[in-house]
């Protein structure tokens, strides 16, 4: 490690032009390449790619085209009733509007047993397409849909029935809410869709109602349409990130003023920046507090506002820069800083088009972790080399010697932590092997900007001062000669009074926080992703608590599904189906139970039911049931070949049966059961094991037969990273811990440094899962990746403090003088940098989709919490390492300070 500091000290000092040019080099090809890595369409394949809930969804699209999308229409009246003459009203104009209009083009053909648009007032208007008489009053609706009702197949009587809200009442009939669907056919194409999704909404809008009803349309494919919104937010928010960490960077780099005037202009150029970040803010802000802030502000449109905030921070940079020569040092060290950071993002980017051209979720969270290190390796090395020049050192000795001495700790926080997130290049979770090696490869990018590029750049610049005697070093001292790290100083009372009592505490909110771990819950909604001011979400929370109305599961089946023993066993799953919880079914008068939805036996059945009411039978699919051997339980022998019941059945139905069976090279290969289930996203895993166990039975007959659908694809996603996560935890601290103890064993004979450096990391970790807990904070997707960024910041924050520690313990034989004057540099140096990060992202937490707030909350933090650790808890846990070695008499812990006084260290 010392090689290599060295060799790069070497290098900025001899040939610092040569690390500006090809930075930016660098730079120019990887920042081009950076920009084409953009996250994938299909996020769930980078978590589950070989899981089977996914091919088979990807089988059915391939096999029987792309799936329809529903658009569901909730009525609402001023009555409390929507079973009235309004609502029939409201519900013919609907239909008109959305047939009439752009939206027709694309919506799926009516038949017998589907329909286009289905109103919660189908029965009326089914009653009054066979003749009945318009209705002229709400009792005459209500006798008209009572009737109707009687008259629609026992079968679709509960999809009818759904289209009511809770507390709907079919016999007397009457409901607060009604539902509408309306189905239109999907496409391959993301944008396409949402296009079609506008299109019907806009139609809806379009629709004539009378005063008394209100139409809320509501898709998935809507919340997609309205995507340039959250991304307009996303942006807001981030570029707000950005300002407020410039802000506070320009504060912890300040060089004390010695003039009013400076100090003026100081103030001046800081409230500039402050109001630059209100103006980005006050948009969100206003959205998030209607009440209390104008509503004109939410409408203010983001590249005037970021116009605006660019002009005002300019204007401060440029007037410290031409007015003030301490400023113009705090300008230079700022947006040098900032710059180096956009530089590791960008190399980091064009590294991942490169090695995988997708970017997956989890990826799209790594900025957040360099910048958080870009920030804590920059003020360490600004840090150390103000504190040189300040001593009388010449540039290019304060550039070597921050590097030398800064750099050593840094080669080992990098070199740990990138080792510890390499470990999930093995993981068989596509998106978690990716982030392990982006991460490795953005802080080993950060590492070596930050020891190159900015001592550089920072050197060409005070050189030429120098020479021309223009450097002014004063106000440059750290330390003791600023607030926060004299602040962060005295806290040197715990390990030096307290260590004990420290230690102690420590480990038991360590045990709380385990606790609290345990009790984690796991959730995925993408109802978390609409923002909470839309008025999608209000509409998508009230039909989700409100409504019955039934999505579709699907079981794939796949094999020889045209041999005797196949349909005995697709019959007998399909029969079990209907025990399983949330799986909608209907009871026949004969006492027979059957699962409702477009399955293939259900369409099947209805073909062959001979019954005197059923206007679907086919006598000529009958006989030739019959010559297979089809039975009164509907069953075949087992060695029978029923391809030619199929092949009368596709002959005389292609339609019906085009959604159901698959033909492929002269055989038929594939069947598809949709079940109308309402298990939701709260119930996916339940009812995916439930019909899985209902169609073991065409799995023991030699059929591949799993159950898939969205929620359920979620629902896996979501445990499949959940599960990893512990394994990819244990790993990452384990290489960390192991490179850590054979660091410490090679450079000072102890071992034992290595684990007390990595305990306080994995007392973080707990602390940060059990506030989750307490805070009622899901496990998700993005709240995932919050262990990783505290090990991520964690690792280094406590190198920091162990490293200066055994600097300033070569120096002072008296351990506690050394503490606290490691907690005044270093200590005082990660507080600027955590409050740095803290501020900058703690801004998320005004986000209105409920993942980013939770997410800016828990980064704030999980950085305070790390920052807790590593100028608190680990100092202790050091001092009692080393009275434990002083009262066992062993003098080789001063075997530092020994050398010193003889002037025999470096």
């Amino acid at each position: 490690m010392k090689t290599l500091v060295n060799s790069l000290a070497t290098a900025v000092r001899k040939l610092p032009w040569v690390v500006v040019a090809v930075t930016i080099a660098v730079s120019l090809v990887l920042g081009n390449l950076g920009s084409k890595f953009v996250p994938s369409e299909d996020q769930n394949e980078s978590f589950a790619p070989d899981a089977a809930e996914l091919t088979a969804a990807e089988r059915i699209g391939d096999l029987f085209g792309g799936t329809a999308s529903r658009m569901q229409v909730m009525t609402s009246s001023s009555t409390g009733d929507v079973i009235t003459l309004d609502g029939l009203l409201a519900a013919n104009a609907l239909d008109q509007s959305v047939r009439s209009g752009p939206a027709g083009e694309f919506l799926v053909k009516d038949t017998p047993q589907s329909f286009a648009i289905l109103s919660y007032l189908a029965p009326v208007q089914f009653a009054i397409q066979g003749g009945a008489p318009m209705p002229t009053s709400d009792a005459e609706v209500k006798a008209l849909y009572t009737a109707g009702l009687e008259q629609i197949p026992p079968e679709s009587r509960p999809f009818v029935t759904g289209l009511l809200s809770d507390d709907g009442d079919p016999n007397s009939a009457t409901s607060e809410l009604g539902l509408t669907a309306i189905s239109y056919e999907g496409s391959d194409d993301f944008d396409e869709l949402a296009n079609r999704a506008k299109a019907v909404a806009e139609s809806v809008a379009l629709a004539e109602v009378p005063g008394t009803i209100t139409l809320e349309p509501f898709s998935q494919e809507l919340i997609f349409a309205s995507g340039d919104d959250f991304q307009e937010e996303i942006l807001r928010l981030f570029a707000s990130a950005g300002l407020i960490i410039l802000l506070v960077l320009a504060t912890v780099f300040l060089v004390k003023p010695s003039y009013r005037k400076d100090r003026l202009l100081f103030v001046g150029g800081v409230a500039m920046m402050a109001s630059a970040v209100a103006i980005v803010v006050a948009p969100a802000l206003a959205l998030v507090l209607p009440d209390l802030l104008p509503s004109s502000w939410a409408d203010a449109t983001l590249g005037s506002v970021l116009s605006i905030a660019a002009i005002l921070y300019l204007v401060a940079f440029l007037m410290w820069t031409f007015t003030s020569k301490k400023l113009r040092r705090t300008t230079s060290d700022t947006v040098l800083t900032f710059i180096t950071i956009l530089l590791a993002i960008q190399w980091m980017s064009g590294y991942g088009y490169l090695r995988f051209e997708d970017q997956s979720q989890m990826a799209q969270i790594l900025p957040i972790l360099l910048i958080g290190l870009g920030v804590d390796y920059s003020i360490h090395m600004s840090t150390r080399y103000r504190q040189e020049l300040s001593a009388g050192s010449s540039v290019d000795r304060s550039v070597s010697v921050a590097i030398r001495t800064v750099g050593i700790a840094l080669v080992l926080a990098t070199l740990t932590t990138a080792v510890g997130f390499l470990t999930n290049v093995t993981s068989a979770i596509p998106a978690l092997a990716e982030f392990g090696e982006l991460a490795a490869v953005g802080i080993s990018f950060s590492f070596l900007l930050m020891l190159t590029f900015v001592p550089a750049v920072r050197q060409l610049l005070d050189r030429r001062a120098e020479r021309r005697g223009r450097l002014d070093t004063e106000g440059l001292e750290g330390g003791e000669g600023r607030i926060l790290p004299r602040i962060i100083g005295r806290t040197a009372v715990l390990p030096r009074q307290f260590a004990v009592a420290t230690v102690i505490v420590a480990l038991v909110l360590t045990g709380v926080g385990a606790f609290g771990m345990t009790k984690l819950s796991t959730k995925f909604s993408f109802l978390d992703f609409v923002p909470t001011t839309s008025p999608l979400r209000d509409t998508a929370v009230t039909l989700d608590q409100r409504f019955d109305f039934p999505e579709t599961t699907s079981v794939l089946v796949q094999g020889d599904i045209a041999a005797g023993s196949a349909w005995n066993a697709m019959l007998a799953s399909y029969l079990d189906a209907a025990d399983v919880e949330t799986v909608q079914s209907i009871t026949t008068p004969n006492g027979l139970t059957f699962p409702t939805g477009n399955t293939f036996m259900g369409v099947m059945f209805q073909l062959l039911n001979p019954a005197p009411d059923n206007d679907q039978f086919d006598p000529e699919l009958f006989n030739t049931a019959l010559t297979v051997g089809f039975d009164q339980q509907r069953m075949v022998p087992d060695g029978a070949d029923v391809s030619p019941m199929y092949d009368v059945a596709v002959a005389n139905h292609p339609e019906r049966l085009a959604g159901v069976l698959v033909q492929e090279n002269g055989a038929y290969s594939a069947a598809l059961f949709g079940f109308d289930t309402t298990a939701g996203e709260a119930g996916a895993e339940r009812v995916a094991t439930g019909l899985n166990a209902a169609f073991q039975p065409s799995r023991d007959a030699g059929l591949e037969a799993i159950a898939t659908s969205n929620f359920i694809i979620g629902d896996l996603v979501v445990r499949t990273l959940r599960n990893s996560q512990v394994s990819s935890l244990l790993l990452t601290l384990g290489a960390a811990l192991l490179l850590l103890v054979i660091n410490f064993w090679f450079e000072s004979r102890r071992p034992m440094l290595g684990v007390i450096t990595t305990l306080p990391v994995v007392m973080v970790v707990l602390w940060v899962f059990g506030l989750m807990a307490a805070f009622g904070i899901p496990f998700g997707p993005i709240t995932a990746t919050i262990s990783a960024i505290g090990i991520g910041v964690g690792i280094p924050y406590m190198i920091h403090v162990t490293h200066r520690y055994l600097e300033e313990r070569a120096e002072r034989a008296d351990g506690d003088e050394a503490m606290e004057r490691t907690l005044t540099f270093t200590g005082g140096a990660l507080a600027g940098s955590a409050i740095t990060t803290i501020a900058g992202f703690g801004i998320l937490i005004i986000s209105t989709t409920i993942p980013f707030r939770q997410f800016g909350f828990v980064i704030a933090y999980t950085i305070l919490l790390a920052t807790s650790a590593a100028v608190l808890v680990l100092p202790s846990m050091l001092a009692l390492w080393d009275r434990f070695h002083r009262n066992r008499g062993d003098v080789t812990i001063d075997a530092y300070a020994v050398k010193a006084a003889l002037g025999e260290s470096d």
